[in-house]
């Protein structure tokens, strides 16, 4: 028909009617004596198109269409779809002239019967990899589509999507049930078949009324509806229209439901970066407030850091290592936890009292050492008390604490020693390099006096190594204590 006829009027396919309808000029068909000028081929839904039948096409003869071959027509249908095929209905009839473009309903009408055309429109291979990791991160994947229920069931079982023999709802069956119906099944029904947009409006409700958080599919204009009231609405780029992805949240521009999944994955390493990010500022803050509150509390006359000093742990070892942190890979199990809230605090599921903790702690080294050191310092060596020395102690110590606490924080869950050092060398690299320039700061003839710091000894340098290791070995510790809980504990760290 495309090389040969002469297309010349069209019924667009509707959601709807399920059908389309194309008009040719029969002289331009050799094959197919005319018997009227026009002849009309519609396609679509077999048993809406086989609705509008009267007559059936065998051979050359055109005989009256049966209710048992009606019958055997639709059980031909269902063994097509039951193999996962998208099964089509053909019909045709002559016309003497054009019908009007708004005659649609009253057109197609009297048809003849041709046939049935079953098309393997098989997914995607990565789509199945993709629902089954869905499955394991908590999401639960659901079919919508226009197909016929049999094979909308074949093809969401061997994806994972169901089992068969699962139940599945038709757009037919979705019409007849009210809102407190539809609501009490859509939490076990994950195929729909035969749907129009409407249904898929009310499919969408019924799943947020019961406290589902929905991210929705389409393409169509009439998929906008959806789309809107979805919490997510993705609309696809290659085959979507402009109304879709104007209704849309987001654009597939492969239009594959696997990158769906893999923008999932990442948006949840993103946020546990930054939840990680958070934990080791505001947890590093926490401990280096409380040191320098605590200091005139314990007899020391004064704060043991320099406003100079202050703002070099905050810009350097609070800032490069947090910034390493940010881009940490993700934990190999980020797709086996269940999905977060979204009013969830971003300092829920412990990340708040893990800041607390580690700052305490943080605090208690820094105190400990600094009530060391003033002793040390004041008592036991030559020439009496020389401030600096002390607060250049209690200063190098809390920037070494935080450089532990930067390595023990890529995971909540995993010892340090258990992770590819080479994952994210941006952590180890800044580590590093903040150890060098803090060691700079007390080496460096022009750095030390700049800063106001002192020469420390290998000893005293020493003990602010041993005392600054605390934090991490306490972090790691935690991490094994928490092994041994239930499993509901396994994220208290604040991951």
């Amino acid at each position: 028909l495309q090389e040969k006829a002469e297309r010349v009027a069209e019924f667009p396919f509707d959601a709807d009617r399920k059908r389309m309808s194309t008009f040719y000029r029969s002289e331009s068909i050799p094959e197919i004596p005319p018997t009227e000028p026009y002849w009309m081929i519609t396609k679509g839904s077999p048993e809406l198109t086989l609705e509008r039948c009267q007559w059936r096409q065998v051979g050359r003869d055109i005989q009256p269409l049966t209710l048992a071959e009606r019958q055997e027509i639709l059980a031909e249908n269902d063994r097509f779809a039951a193999q996962g095929l998208r099964v089509l209905g053909i019909a045709y009839r002559y016309w003497s002239a054009l019908p009007p473009a708004e005659s649609v309903d009253r057109s197609e009408q009297d048809l003849i019967w041709l046939g049935l055309v079953g098309i393997l429109d098989p997914p995607r291979p990565e789509v199945l990899e993709a629902v089954a990791t869905c499955r394991t991160a908590g999401i639960r994947p659901i079919m919508i589509t226009g197909d016929h229920q049999l094979t909308a069931q074949a093809i969401a079982s061997q994806l994972g999507i169901c089992e068969w023999g699962d139940r599945a709802l038709t757009g037919r069956e979705i019409e007849k049930l009210s809102a407190e119906e539809l609501d009490a099944v859509t939490p076990t029904v994950s195929v729909y078949a035969r749907v129009s947009p409407e249904h898929k409006l009310r499919i969408v409700q019924s799943l947020q009324r019961n406290g589902e958080i929905v991210a929705m599919t389409g393409d169509g204009v009439n998929d906008a509806p959806a789309l809107k009231q979805a919490d997510i609405g993705v609309a696809m780029g290659m085959t979507g229209t402009d109304v879709t992805k104007e209704a849309s949240d987001m654009v597939l521009l492969d239009d594959n439901f696997a990158t769906i999944v893999a923008a999932t994955e990442e948006g949840r390493v993103i946020y546990c970066n930054i939840r990680r990010f958070i934990k080791y500022i505001l947890g590093s803050n926490i401990g280096e407030v409380i040191t320098i509150a605590c200091s005139p509390l314990v007899g020391l006359g004064g704060v043991p850091l320099t406003p100079l000093q202050i703002l070099w742990m905050n810009l350097v070892t609070d800032g490069l290592p947090a910034l390493a942190l940010a881009v940490e890979p993700g934990d190999p199990d980020v797709m086996k936890r269940p999905p977060i809230k979204p009013n969830e605090s971003i300092f829920g599921r412990g990340l708040g009292s893990y800041m607390i903790r580690i700052g305490l702690i943080l605090a208690l080294v820094g105190i400990a050492l600094m009530a060391w050191a003033y002793s040390y310092t004041s008592n036991h060596l030559e020439g009496g008390l020389d401030p600096r020395r002390w607060t250049t102690m209690v200063f190098t110590t809390l920037c070494l604490a935080q450089m532990g606490h930067a390595l023990a924080a890529r995971s909540s869950t995993r010892l340090t020693i258990e992770m590819n050092p080479t994952s994210n060398l941006f952590v180890w690299g800044s580590v590093i390099l903040t150890t060098i320039l803090q060691l700079l700061l007390i080496y460096a003839p022009p750095l030390r006096q700049f800063f106001g710091t002192y020469l420390l000894s290998e000893i005293e340098l020493a003990v602010c190594i041993g005392f600054s290791t605390l934090v991490f070995v306490w972090i790691e510790l935690e991490k094994l204590v928490l092994r041994l809980l239930p499993r509901g504990h396994t994220l208290q760290l604040g991951e």
